[in-house]
């Protein structure tokens, strides 16, 4: 019965020591995720701006093409 419990008690110590691994895991993922949501937003935004002036020189050019 000792060595019952022993093996059950070392299966618990052991799965939380994998489990906290995997939190830590997680939360490091989800910090990156954060990072990378933001980059991403930075960089649609910047692409919008130079699209934005690609549209107003090309409008320019129909207006005034000897510009």
């Amino acid at each position: 019965m000792k060595s019952k419990y022993r093996q059950a008690v070392e299966s618990v110590i052991a799965q939380e020591a994998k489990l906290a691994e995997v939190t830590h895991l997680h939360a490091g993922a989800a910090a990156r995720e954060k990072e990378l949501a933001e980059a991403l937003r930075l960089n649609q935004q910047t692409l919008a701006r130079y699209e934005a002036d690609v549209s107003e020189l090309e409008s320019q050019m129909t207006v005034n093409p000897q510009a």
